[in-house]
């Protein structure tokens, strides 16, 4: 999710604000599973568990300056 706002100062010069939202939701988003599993470790096979994921909520903010 992205919010801006620009604010002319003068005909040549805009000033950007920007906030930017990363996973706004915190949702776990997997990066990567166990793809393996030991024949001989019986029930305890823990192939297809997450093993990874990607990073939690962040925030991103911003100035542009355009002249």
């Amino acid at each position: 999710m992205r919010l801006s706002r620009r604010i002319p100062f003068g005909e040549h010069f805009k000033l950007d604000l920007i906030a930017d939202a990363f996973n706004l939701f915190n949702r776990t988003n997997i990066a990567a599973v166990n793809q393996l599993c030991d024949p001989t470790a019986g029930a305890t096979c823990s192939a297809g568990q997450p093993t990874a994921s990607y990073d939690a909520r962040q925030f991103q903010f911003a100035l542009k300056l355009a002249w």
